[in-house]
Order: C-alpha cells, then sequence, then structure tokens
C-alpha cells in the first residue's frame, strides 16, 4: 500500500515572492506617475528660458514690438486694419510692452504659451492613448527644436500652437461628454484659433473633420451649432486677413517645395525618428478604432492637426504670399500626438526604450546644433558699431525701411534717414552680404561717397562705413 504524500502549504496569508515583487515596482514606479503630467511642461519652461535674452530681437520680432506700443485701443485699431493676422497676439502682447519692453519680458509670452501646448498635448493624448501617451506626446513636444526657437522668440506662432492643441483638448472632452457645457467652451477656443495666427484655423479643419466621423456618437443637436459659430466666426476673419495679405509687398516670395521642405522639417523637429513614430502611432489608433468600432474620430483628428496646416498653407499659397518655413512648425503638435502614441504603442519593452533614447538623442544634438549657430541679425552688435563710428556730422540709414524698428530697439537716442547726408554715412543693410554694396549705392549715390568698411553683424546683417573721398 503506498504511503500517502505529505504536502507542505505555506499559510495564506505569506506573500509569494512574485506578488512582493510586483508590489515593490509598483510603489516605485507610483512617484513617476505622478510626475508624468508636470515632466513636458516643466522641460518646456526649462528650454524656452534658457538664454532667452542672449539672443537679439530681429526684424520680425522687432516690428512686433513696436507695434504692440501705444494705447490699447489704439494698437487694436491699427492691427485690424493694417495686419489682422496678428490682431489678437498684439492685444496680449500690448500689457507687457507696457510694463516691460526688455527682451526677456517680450518672448516670456512666447514661453508660457509653449508650456501650455505641453500641458494641453498631454491632456488630449492621455484622452486618446492613455496617461503615458500623453506624456510622451507632451516631451516630444516640448523638445523639438522648431518649438525650443518658436518659445524663444516674439512669434504669434508659439499662441497659435497653444491654442490648436487647447481647443482640440476641449472638443475631445465635449466629444466624450457630450453637455452643453463643453460644447459653449469648445465653441470659444475654437472661435478664438484664427486670431492668434490665420494658420491655426488648420486646427478647426482637422475637428471638423473628427466631428463628420464621429457624428453617430456624439449629439449633433448640441456639437453643429458650437462647430458653425467657430466656423463663421474664422471664415470672417480669415477673408479680411486675406484681403489684408493679398497686397503685402513683405519679400514672402513663391511657394516651392524647398520651402515646404523646410518647413515641415521644423515641425518634426528634424527628427526621422519623430516621423516613424508619427505614421506607427496614426497606424495603431486606426487599428484600435476599427477593432471597436468607435472612436475613429480620434485618428482623425490627431491626423489632421499635423496634416492640416500643410494643406491650408497649400491653398493659401496659391494665392496669396506665405512664410511656409516658419507657419508650419505649429504641425509640430500633432505630429507630437501621434509619436507619443507610437512610442508607447512599441511592444517589446527594449525596443520601446531604444526609440525613446532615440528621440531624446536627436532633439539633443538638433536643439544643440540651432543653439550653437550664428544669428542671422545682431543688432545689439549694430547698434553698438554704429555708435562707435558714427559722428554729430553723419547720418545713419537701416535698409530695408522695415528693419527701422530692430534698429530703434537699441538705438533709440540715434537718428536714421531715408538717404545719405553729410560727412559719412553708416549704412545697416539687412540681407544677402554679397548684395549689401548693390543695396546701399542708391542711398549713398557714389561717387559722391566711397566704401570705407563693411562689417559683418550677423549672417544676413552688414554695416558700412561710406565717406566722401
Amino acid at each position: 500500500m503506498p504511503l500517502p504524500s505529505v504536502g507542505v502549504s505555506a499559510p495564506a496569508h505569506t506573500p509569494s515572492p512574485t506578488g512582493e515583487s510586483l508590489a515593490i515596482a509598483r510603489r516605485a514606479v507610483r512617484p513617476l506617475d505622478r510626475v508624468l503630467p508636470y515632466a513636458g511642461p516643466g522641460l518646456a519652461a526649462l528650454l524656452g528660458l534658457v538664454a532667452l535674452g542672449h539672443r537679439s530681437l530681429d526684424t520680425d520680432e522687432a516690428a512686433t514690438v513696436a507695434g504692440a506700443r501705444g494705447a490699447f485701443g489704439d494698437v487694436v485699431d491699427t492691427a485690424l486694419s493694417h495686419d489682422p493676422a496678428r490682431a489678437g497676439y498684439l492685444a496680449l502682447l500690448r500689457p507687457v510692452v507696457a510694463w516691460n519692453d526688455g527682451e526677456i519680458w517680450v518672448r516670456l509670452p512666447s514661453v508660457i504659451a509653449v508650456v501650455l501646448a505641453a500641458i494641453a498635448a498631454y491632456r488630449l493624448g492621455r484622452r486618446i492613448a492613455g496617461r503615458h501617451a500623453g506624456a510622451a506626446a507632451s516631451l516630444i513636444l516640448a523638445t523639438s527644436v522648431g518649438v525650443v526657437m518658436l518659445s524663444r522668440s516674439v512669434d504669434p506662432l508659439a499662441l497659435a500652437l497653444a491654442a490648436m492643441l487647447l481647443s482640440s483638448a476641449l472638443f475631445a472632452r465635449a466629444v466624450d461628454h457630450g453637455n452643453v457645457v463643453w460644447w459653449t467652451v469648445y465653441a470659444v477656443s475654437a472661435a478664438l484659433l484664427p486670431l492668434t495666427h490665420p494658420i491655426a484655423a488648420s486646427a478647426l479643419a482637422a475637428q471638423i473633420a473628427a466631428l463628420a466621423v464621429a457624428r453617430r456618437d456624439v449629439d449633433l443637436r448640441r456639437a453643429l451649432p458650437a462647430v458653425a459659430v467657430a466656423t463663421v466666426e474664422s471664415v470672417f476673419f480669415l477673408a479680411a486677413a486675406a484681403i489684408d495679405r493679398a497686397d503685402a509687398a513683405d519679400g514672402a516670395g513663391p511657394l516651392t517645395l524647398h520651402a515646404l521642405g523646410l518647413g515641415l522639417g521644423r515641425g518634426a523637429g528634424w527628427s526621422p525618428i519623430v516621423v516613424a513614430l508619427g505614421v506607427w502611432g496614426v497606424v495603431v489608433l486606426f487599428r484600435r478604432a476599427t477593432r471597436a468600432g468607435t472612436g475613429l474620430w480620434q485618428p482623425v483628428l490627431v491626423t489632421g492637426l499635423a496634416v492640416m496646416p500643410l494643406a491650408g498653407l497649400l491653398v493659401a499659397g496659391i494665392a496669396l504670399p506665405v512664410y511656409p518655413r516658419s507657419a508650419l512648425v505649429v504641425a509640430a503638435g500633432g505630429i507630437a500626438l501621434a509619436a507619443g502614441v507610437g512610442l508607447v504603442s512599441i511592444p517589446d519593452r527594449n525596443l520601446r526604450l531604444a526609440g525613446a533614447a532615440a528621440v531624446a538623442v536627436i532633439a539633443a544634438a538638433a536643439i544643440a546644433t540651432a543653439a550653437a549657430e550664428k544669428p542671422k541679425e545682431n543688432w545689439r552688435e549694430a547698434a553698438r558699431v554704429v555708435r562707435a563710428k558714427t559722428t554729430s556730422r553723419d547720418t545713419v540709414v537701416v535698409l530695408p525701411a522695415r528693419s527701422r524698428a530692430a534698429f530703434a530697439y537699441y538705438a533709440p537716442d540715434v537718428r536714421t534717414g531715408l538717404v545719405g547726408r553729410g560727412d559719412a554715412v553708416s549704412v545697416v543693410v539687412v540681407g544677402d552680404p554679397a548684395l549689401a554694396v548693390a543695396m546701399a549705392r542708391p542711398v549713398v549715390s557714389p561717387p559722391r561717397y566711397a566704401l570705407l568698411s563693411a562689417d559683418r553683424t550677423g549672417t544676413s546683417l552688414v554695416v558700412q562705413r561710406w565717406v566722401r573721398p
């Protein structure tokens, strides 16, 4: 007769090694999860604030600061009459300029706008694919070199990027909750989009496309009025901006593939890894929506945020002068969202970590390269050179005329003229240094004056000294 086997088991309350290890891992990860919502915005603030006042204002930045000076009503009226595309940004910048027009202070609103964009990217990414996807999207956006450079400039595109992501996050919440309050809040945010910059209206196009796909999942009696109000307001404002822009003679030039490529490169942070992750993220979202039979509006919205800026710019570029190199940076929001989803959706953990490391390395290299580049226009140095060489019997001419605001920002006590007079003439020329002499000849009328010296104070800025022979 076989002997009965004796089994020895641990008490029921004794935790297994596997369970204990999991508990320790959860405790270790919990603080990291709490930090996730703040990682992207915190990094955006850090990268934006570093060396914020190191680079001098360029022509466009100085013109924007000059446009924000004066009484609030005058600033808004002038902007709506002559430059409606920047009316909203100038209205927000005016109190800052009135309080302190220093380099750091006038650029600080852009830092805040990019931080808000990172927050909105986290919220939207979390709603679409979870908190890890939201954190990844926020970090990718914060470290995109185009966005970092945008946060250090006086530019309405930073505000436009934040408005696009915030409006899209509110749209996603309205679709999920569907009550009147959220649709009303969304309608207000969407109606304000073109006031930040005309390119921001591309987010509204993405939202309309997403709503068309989600029409069976939302209450159209609440959604359609909200979208209709925002659309009507945007159409009227964009029409006014287009009429104003049609005869603009600001050297925008024709729409070329080279310019489009540069703009898209800035939007993607010059990172092929981010582009690849973005494509994978869109594929993942479409697969999930197809399997679930609902939620197809999510990949449509994300794709629209990345693609609609290009589509809108191509349409506008048919008849209007546009700047794709700068404007397409707002596509970074949609690209970062898609890349964040793609990164966390990589099934293999080691491959996922390798992807994150590759994104970080390329972003760091791009930011370091951009920071090491020589400035195109160092107006601070140009003003110093002019002051050192100009006497009371000399004149100063700045070419082109739209750059006078930049010179006046750093040398408000030096008067400028339209033509050369006196014993000598200092001519500050913005543009290709090889063409600087030809640009200056009409205002100095050789042989009345001869070129004595030329100092480059930037890759696209030359200070010339013309004297009587």
